[in-house]
């Protein structure tokens, strides 16, 4: 059905908080005509039409359109590169045949999972997402508390996301050096990949901080990158590695973390799969940065999960497949397993570096990618009151980058990569959070998205819609995360000590005991959600 709504032909981010209003848009027509006369950051007329939806004033110029948003969820995941970061688990609980079968599962839990995100993402299209979401769909009695917990899950869930990312930098460069220098004491401390991950976090700062206007640009770059290295990666180790036998490699299980079974083993390992698929959600936080948002979004989300979802399968079987020796791939302590992999596959040094760089350079575009969707999260939250200091927080000065809500984020993500400096475990812990954090997310949002189908008026359908297709994908997802989301505090062994005890389900337990008491002390007399008005 036709919208009216008023629309400014010259429509520009306002950045105080002036309404400026120049003719009515009444039929798809006019909006086409609108929208080709725009610049190249303008919004279109869906997007005005949405905002005003919300009683949302527009802060940000619209610099990303479609390419640009499927490279940035791309490449904030990294998923074939976090499989080969996080493979040792998987090896160690469930070994080749363990981490094959759990992929699938996650693989084909996950899709439920951001099809039914993309769709609140077109009906919902504000920056805040799962928080926002939840507000939207629980039922009244439990809407803003339910909103203000998930909205601190998502935020402390983000800064933890980016610590691991520049964690992983630093062990990149860290085996870089020891291909080189296997016994230096420097480069095996950790004092070492510590640095570097910092040093990543510093750059990916002041590159959002002083290079948005290039940011849709580098994720184009980076998609080429991200697509090639992975072409490289696979051939490579296909032409020089000898096969294993698909019997042997499907059909067999490791127990290295001592559990009752191979079986047991395998369900603890599905949590690889899980690190590498989670975070696509990333794309809605850029929402209110994308150019006709309601389209945009929620097909990016979908297409990047279905294309590099299916890369990291395939670099996943590659890999289980051209191992070789796993107990010596294992016995190598010092480097990941997929170098040692590649190196004992081309016997090539350079050549292993090469792919590294590749790899260290993809990490580092999903730093600055990751720096913008956590400074975001925070920013759409404080807009609503809903984090201390809210008031600095939500201010956008030039229609590109929250400023205040961008460094601390990275000042908060400084402080949470300094613990690894000391202890290991302990930044584990944090990182551990990422995991049960953001899946604890997706279950609040789609529960809430079941009971608004069902007891209250529905979903708006908007620009990407399940249709009939909503509310089974909905309970699907529900039903095949679960699982994951019980396993996800588990410890990497069953024999559990004070150094390799996960300690996720205690800092989960503090934020959430924490949002709690924040809210009942402050949080709900200021805490107000963005709803959409009635239509």
């Amino acid at each position: 059905m036709p919208y009216t709504e008023e629309i400014p032909l010259d429509f520009k981010p306002s950045t105080d908080g002036a309404r400026t209003r120049v003719r009515a848009v009444d039929d798809d027509i006019l909006a086409l005509e609108y929208d080709s006369k725009g610049s190249n950051w303008n919004a279109t007329a869906h997007d005005v039409r949405e905002m005003d939806l919300f009683g949302i004033e527009p802060a940000f110029k619209r610099r990303f359109k479609f390419i640009a948003m499927v490279g940035f969820a791309s490449t904030v995941v990294m998923c074939w590169q976090n499989t080969l970061a996080t493979f040792s688990f998987a090896l160690t609980n469930g070994g080749t045949g363990g981490y094959f079968f759990t992929y699938l599962y996650a693989l084909f839990a996950f899709a439920f999972v951001y099809l039914s995100l993309a769709e609140l993402s077109s009906s919902y299209p504000t920056a805040g997402g799962q928080y926002q979401w939840v507000a939207q769909c629980a039922p009244l009695k439990f809407r803003t508390s339910l909103s203000y917990c998930t909205g601190w899950l998502c935020s402390l869930a983000w800064l933890g996301y980016l610590a691991a990312c520049g964690v992983i930098i630093g062990n990149m460069v860290h085996d870089m050096a020891i291909l080189y220098y296997p016994d230096s004491a420097s480069f095996n401390s950790q004092w070492f990949p510590t640095t570097i991950a910092i040093a990543a976090l510093v750059v990916g700062g002041l590159f959002n901080g002083r290079l948005a206007k290039q940011f849709p640009m580098l994720e184009g770059v980076m998609l080429v990158i991200h697509m090639a290295s992975w072409a490289a990666f696979v051939v490579t180790l296909w032409v020089t590695s000898p096969r294993g036998n698909p019997r042997d490699v499907l059909l067999t299980f490791n127990n290295g973390g001592g559990w009752s079974s191979s079986g047991t083993a395998s369900l603890i390992g599905v949590l690889t799969a899980c690190s590498s698929l989670l975070g696509y959600d990333s794309a809605v936080h850029m929402t209110e940065n994308a150019k006709d948002a309601s389209y945009t979004v929620p097909w990016s989300l979908v297409i990047a999960y279905a294309f590099n979802a299916g890369m990291g399968f395939i670099a996943g079987v590659t890999v289980i497949f051209c191992a070789g020796d796993l107990t010596e791939v294992l016995a190598n302590g010092t480097q990941a397993p997929f170098v040692t992999i590649f190196y004992n596959s081309t016997g090539s040094k350079a050549g292993t570096v090469v792919m590294l760089v590749a790899i260290t350079l993809c990490f580092l575009s999903s730093m600055i990618s990751e720096v913008a969707t956590a400074s975001r999260q925070i920013w759409a939250f404080a807009r609503d009151d809903g984090l201390p200091m809210s008031h600095r927080l939500k201010s956008v000065s030039d229609g590109e980058v929250p400023q205040t809500a961008l460094w601390t984020t990275v000042g908060a993500t400084f402080v949470i990569t300094c613990v690894n400096f000391g202890s290991a475990v302990g930044f584990n812990a944090i990182i551990s959070l990422v995991s049960m954090a953001l899946t604890f997310s997706y279950m609040i949002t789609m529960s809430c998205t079941i009971w608004q189908r069902i007891w209250g008026a529905g979903i708006p359908k908007e620009r990407f819609s399940l249709g009939v297709f909503g509310l089974p994908c909905n309970i699907l997802g529900v039903f095949f995360i679960a699982p994951i989301m019980v396993l996800s505090p588990f410890p990497p062994y069953a024999h559990v000590t004070a150094a390799n005890m996960n300690y996720a389900i205690l800092i989960f337990g503090v934020v959430v005991l924490g949002a709690i008491v924040n809210y009942i002390v402050s949080g709900r007399k200021k805490f107000v959600p963005t709803l959409r008005k009635e239509e």
